[in-house]
């Protein structure tokens, strides 16, 4: 059996990780909540990439231009830390069309 995922799917996905991210980041504060939530962090990690990689591989519109000059601007900190992925979002935001063998 095969799946295929329809365009706006893709797209929905990284929406659906953003705000899993947010919520991570807002309840950041009350410790014992992250404490039985995310233990080591690795969820919170994995929100933000799955988020980013979703976007990536979305159609190219106009919603993804402007998800992807939010990523920029408001995880600067995040994209720090993902060496591979920060590269591949200012490539995309630049050139737009990236060869195959990047």
């Amino acid at each position: 059996m095969r799946y295929y995922i329809q365009e706006k799917d893709t797209l929905n996905a990284s929406k659906a990780y953003q705000i899993i991210y947010d919520t991570f980041n807002k309840v950041q504060a009350d410790q014992d909540l992250i404490s039985k939530i995310d233990q080591t962090g690795s969820e919170r990690k994995s929100s933000f990439q799955n988020f980013v990689l979703y976007l990536l591989v979305s159609p190219y519109t106009n919603e993804k231009v402007d998800l992807l000059n939010t990523v920029e601007a408001m995880y600067p900190r995040e994209l720090e830390q993902e060496g591979i992925i920060s590269k591949l979002v200012r490539k995309l935001l630049t050139f737009e069309l990236m060869p195959l063998n990047e």
